[in-house]
């Protein structure tokens, strides 16, 4: 390494340069995986995807182009804090999905299997991660600030915000994921929260194509009780599973390196260490938008013109739910 490359690294904010293959790879990758995501969106007319996946992919593009722009001006301060800002509020978007996905399941199967209401199921957990998003992008801003005082200040404070930002987001999907196992054992055991009247076709926003039927999801939760979640036979619902399963994963995985990043503060080993970013960051936030590419909600949560999850003789999967 030369006398003038050090001195560029010395005055980088990241304390490295960007690699810049790397950062066109991820820009590449989470440029089609937006693009995917905006058709399918449009295509399975699905609305509430263009402000949870879309949104993730392109915050995800946004700031993998500044970073770009900084493996070619790694002392400019603009595109740093850009990529800081983007890079961090992503995720939440791609959450508030899952949050969403896991209440129409809940509308399918019946709401008296879960602690919480389809309704004020997503109302509590898209809440809760929009105001996790919300302290995260107050941290960014307030990060931002300090590196652009002369001189430059510490943006420890900052970082220290959006680490309370990102430890709630962790909070909200583990109490997801803990009521979300519950309810698939309650639906599988037959062991319902509370007891429900029946009730009649209602349009809801909270379910796919804004259909529930009581009577349907009581059909569908005594099928599944009958002969399981179809992971032998690749059932939509078990696909849709294992979806949930693969993001909230990938997701924590995140949550956690940025946690540890955070906590070293600005100039420690891991957040001044492009590696970790390049395969704890970008990696699992790139399988999780392509694996909700190929187990996607449009497919996965179709419904029959019954009104429920189970498959046609026309779908290519059968199911044994």
């Amino acid at each position: 390494m030369d006398m003038n490359t050090q001195d560029i690294i010395a005055r980088s904010p990241y304390d490295y340069i960007p690699t810049l293959y790397i950062c066109g790879i991820y820009v590449a990758l989470f440029g089609l995986a937006t693009l995917l995501h905006t058709l399918l969106a449009f295509r399975s007319k699905l609305w509430w995807l263009l402000p949870t996946l879309v949104a993730g992919g392109l915050t995800e593009t946004l700031g993998w182009t500044a970073r770009t722009w900084s493996s070619h001006s790694p002392d400019n301060i603009s595109p740093f804090i850009m990529q800081m800002t983007t890079t961090i509020i992503a995720p939440s978007f791609m959450t508030a999905g899952n949050f969403l996905i896991l209440g129409i399941l809940l509308s399918r199967f019946g709401p008296q299997y879960s602690r919480l209401s389809p309704k004020w199921y997503s109302i509590v957990f898209v809440t809760a991660d929009l105001i996790a998003l919300i302290v995260q992008a107050v941290g960014g801003a307030t990060a931002s600030i300090a590196v652009q005082e002369v001189p430059r200040q510490s943006p420890d404070n900052g970082a220290h915000i959006m680490l309370g930002g990102i430890f709630l987001q962790i909070v909200a999907m583990t109490i997801y994921a803990v009521l979300g196992l519950e309810f698939f054992i309650r639906v599988r055991m037959d062991r319902p929260v509370r007891t429900l009247p029946p009730q009649p076709t209602t349009r809801s926003r909270f379910t796919l194509h804004g259909r529930y039927d009581s009577l349907e999801a009581e059909k569908a939760a005594t099928e599944l009780q009958a002969t399981g979640f179809g992971f032998a036979t690749g059932s939509r619902l078990s696909l849709t599973i294992l979806s949930l399963g693969i993001t909230t994963v990938l997701i924590y995985i995140r949550g956690i390196y940025r946690t540890v990043e955070l906590i070293g503060g600005w100039n420690g080993v891991v957040i001044t260490t492009e590696l970790y970013f390049n395969v704890l960051d970008a990696l699992p936030i790139t399988l999780a938008l392509f694996t909700m590419i190929f187990l996607h909600p449009g497919w996965l949560l179709r419904e029959d013109p019954a009104g429920s999850l189970r498959e046609t003789k026309l779908d290519s999967v059968e199911t044994a739910v």
